[in-house]
């Protein structure tokens, strides 16, 4: 296995050097605390060794090399090309890219963030008839800290990745950030709201957050 690229941070309020996977650049993240160098983050890094190897064996794998891509929870294949058309399809049989195979990923990843934007939207819509609620904006990120986000302004943000969980998982994260707009918190109130209008009410909610928990590391590094 090739060894991965290293980024470096420093941080004023790191009080030793901090090792980290970052799963959707597949890169190892050394933090270090101020006065600290980066030969000493090698060393620190070398000698932690161990730990590098296991992080990476334990890395989940991209959709490339696995040879094929969630789509709305369904294990899909990504087929050889047979013949460079310019086109991303998707059939009964997979997703067919007409382009050369080095260029896969590019728009494996425009593939999917094309039918997040065009399957989102009118379900969003749904989801806030639904709950009465009244978002200012709608806006698809790819972010790696959260799933979506609510502001105090009423504008929601959702990560197109979720168009590779199934449909109830993103649903779910819908109706979580529009309940915002009711409680801005995490209170009893607010988690009522979701336990309403989330797909299979609060068991579906908890399963749902076991889901993102289990599988989330495998949506960021998948494309």
């Amino acid at each position: 296995m090739l060894a991965p690229p290293v980024l470096w941070r420093t941080s004023s309020r790191a009080r030793r050097i901090i090792l980290r996977l970052d799963i959707h650049k597949r890169a190892i993240v050394i933090t270090l605390p101020a006065g600290v160098t980066r030969q000493q983050g090698m060393r620190f890094l070398q000698s932690q060794s161990q730990w590098v190897a296991q992080a990476l064996e334990e890395l989940p794998r991209s959709a490339m090399e696995q040879g094929e891509i969630w789509l709305e929870g369904t294990p899909t294949p990504i087929l050889p090309t047979t013949e460079m058309d310019g086109r991303t399809r998707l059939t009964e049989a997979g997703l067919h890219i007409g382009h050369p195979p080095e260029e896969h990923s590019r728009y494996l990843h425009s593939f999917l963030k094309r039918r997040a934007e065009t399957v989102f939207p009118p379900l969003f819509q749904q989801q806030s008839a639904r709950m009465q609620a009244n978002p200012a904006k709608l806006s698809l990120r790819d972010v790696k800290s959260r799933w979506g986000s609510c502001t105090r302004q009423g504008r929601i943000m959702l990560s197109w990745r979720l168009i590779m969980a199934p449909s109830d998982i993103y649903t779910y994260v819908m109706v979580h950030e529009l309940a915002h707009l009711s409680h801005f918190n995490h209170g009893p109130d607010f988690w009522a709201l979701v336990d309403q209008y989330a797909p299979g009410g609060g068991q579906g909610r908890r399963k749902a957050e076991k889901w993102l928990t289990q599988n989330g590391a495998h949506l960021l590094a998948m494309i």
